[in-house]
């Protein structure tokens, strides 16, 4: 049977308190990884040695199941409650979907479940009319909701639904107990999102589609991972299905073992993909909407954030999914091509909580003290924390000059510095020469071809040959059409200037 941890046993403690109290409706927030599962199967365990009966919900198959093996780890008997299962009758504990619940209530011949515990998964989704519903067909119970961000996608609070809150852990908590692993962000990128409308809360679905899935964009996410990802199993967040499935194919693209999931696809071939990945079958798992919620996979040490989201319940659901620990695995890389991070700050950096029916108001970032701050290192991508007195990037110990310290800690608001021209690292220029070669192939050009362009780039021959070939990204692209402009460009001027032809194609027209 699992040992609680110290502050899994203090949450406990605290809620029975409110109890006590005759407060029934308690809104448990832990992060993501801080064992909320094993909060509540403890809970139904201490329920039912008092003889009372205890239902567990939650809206995905995944989170049914989790809590189910769960239960089984606590050797509880009880029977689970969704589609193509019946419920045990006899057993005075169950974990149904809400969705197979809600639909069967009405039928003669179902049999509701007994509850004087009711405990809801992921309750920032209390809100809906499948919860809603669930919850009135139990007035009597005392009600656990469990959730990482006690506020709604929208930002709204849940103090409608709930009488107090117990914090169990904060992320930065955990992480110095040893629950957690300490974080790496890289901020490589940042995408244009004027014009895009606001609908519930967040970026309109289409327009932000169009503005992330773009060959450039998806380039630079697989660049990016090459350059830093440090070949780690690897979870995308992407903005669309089809978006999704074009980061995939680009990594497949650059021999880069990737997969792709999304809520639509036949459940047969969705578990296939994780599978795929739990084994190392592949490397990468793009997906649009499905990891962020009940998915527990230790192994993940690297997040690429393809998906701006104004949600910050959204943000620490995808940065979560890396946090757990695991054998051998020292931290976790989040790559943001979104500009979360300067939306959202450090994951660590969660607020205080309260309970509240209005809009839950973070504290404006150029609000906040410095040392709260993002700030991007200009030479090697890495997001960090600076202070006035260290302001030196724990990467690479980049230290900015006097006066771009005194820019960046001005006022303590965040401002943005110029990048630097830096010299291109040894997997730049293979990278790029990998693509040149790639290219030249695909044109028939001669087998030098690549090695002096190479050399027209970086003003010498590359140091080896011996390397595979990966398709050019448009930034590459480009730079080849303007060399073979300018490469056409001075052919026509030499000929101009021995033949006193203006145009070489209409020659002998007269």
């Amino acid at each position: 049977m699992p040992e609680l941890r110290d502050y899994q046993r203090s949450a406990i403690d605290k809620i029975r308190n409110y109890f006590a109290k005759g407060k029934k409706n308690v809104l448990l927030v832990a992060p993501t990884g801080s064992g909320k599962t094993v909060i509540a199967s403890s809970m139904i365990d201490q329920a039912l040695s008092k003889g009372k009966s205890c239902l567990f919900v939650a809206h995905r198959r995944e989170l049914v199941m989790q809590c189910s093996r769960k239960l089984a780890d606590f050797r509880v008997n009880h029977g689970v409650l969704m589609a193509n299962k019946s419920e045990t009758e006899e057993a005075k504990a169950q974990v149904a979907s809400v969705q197979t619940f809600t639909s069967r209530k009405d039928r003669d011949d179902f049999v509701k479940p007994q509850a004087d515990l009711v405990i809801l998964d992921e309750a920032h989704r209390s809100v809906s009319n499948s919860f809603q519903e669930l919850i009135n067909e139990y007035p009597n119970a005392y009600v656990v909701g469990l959730t990482a961000t006690p506020c709604r996608s929208d930002g709204r609070g849940l103090g409608n639904i709930y009488d107090e809150l117990v914090e169990a852990a904060s992320i930065q908590e955990l992480i110095d107990q040893g629950y957690l692993v300490p974080n790496r962000i890289l901020a490589p990128t940042m995408p244009d999102l004027k014009g895009i409308k606001i609908v519930a809360g967040d970026y309109e679905k289409r327009s932000l589609d169009k503005k992330m899935n773009t060959p450039k964009l998806v380039g630079d996410i697989v660049t990016h991972w090459q350059l830093h990802g440090e070949n780690r199993p690897t979870v995308v967040f992407a903005s669309s299905i089809n978006h999704s499935q074009q980061i995939a194919r680009m990594f497949n693209n650059f021999g880069i073992a990737a997969g792709h999931i999304d809520g639509v696809m036949p459940e047969l071939e969705r578990e296939q993909q994780l599978n795929d990945f739990d084994t190392g079958k592949i490397k990468v798992l793009c997906n649009c909407q499905v990891l962020t919620e009940g998915w527990d996979q230790p192994k993940v040490s690297c997040v690429i954030i393809a998906r701006p989201t104004r949600s910050y319940v959204m943000y620490l659901q995808m940065v979560g999914r890396s946090l757990r620990p695991d054998d051998g695995k020292k931290d976790t890389l989040i790559i943001d091509h979104s500009g979360s991070v300067y939306q959202h700050g450090f994951p660590e950096d969660t607020p205080a909580w309260i309970l509240t029916e209005d809009k839950i108001d973070l504290v404006p970032k150029e609000e906040q003290p410095i040392d709260k701050q993002p700030f991007t290192c200009i030479k090697c991508d890495t997001v960090y924390k600076p202070t006035k007195d260290n302001p030196e990037c724990p990467n690479c110990a980049f230290v900015p000059t006097k006066k771009e310290t005194e820019l960046l800690i001005k006022e303590g608001r965040l401002v943005e510095l110029k990048k630097e021209k830096t010299e291109p690292t040894a997997i730049e220029k293979q990278i790029f020469y990998s693509q040149l070669k790639h290219y030249g192939k695909s044109k028939g050009f001669k087998p030098g071809w690549a090695d002096w362009t190479f050399k027209e780039k970086y003003g010498h021959f590359p140091h080896t040959k011996k390397i595979g070939l990966k398709p050019p990204t448009e930034e590459v692209k480009n730079f080849i059409k303007h060399l073979l402009i300018k490469k056409a460009k001075r052919r026509e001027k030499y000929v101009r200037a021995t033949t006193g032809i203006q145009d070489p194609q209409n020659e002998g027209s007269d």
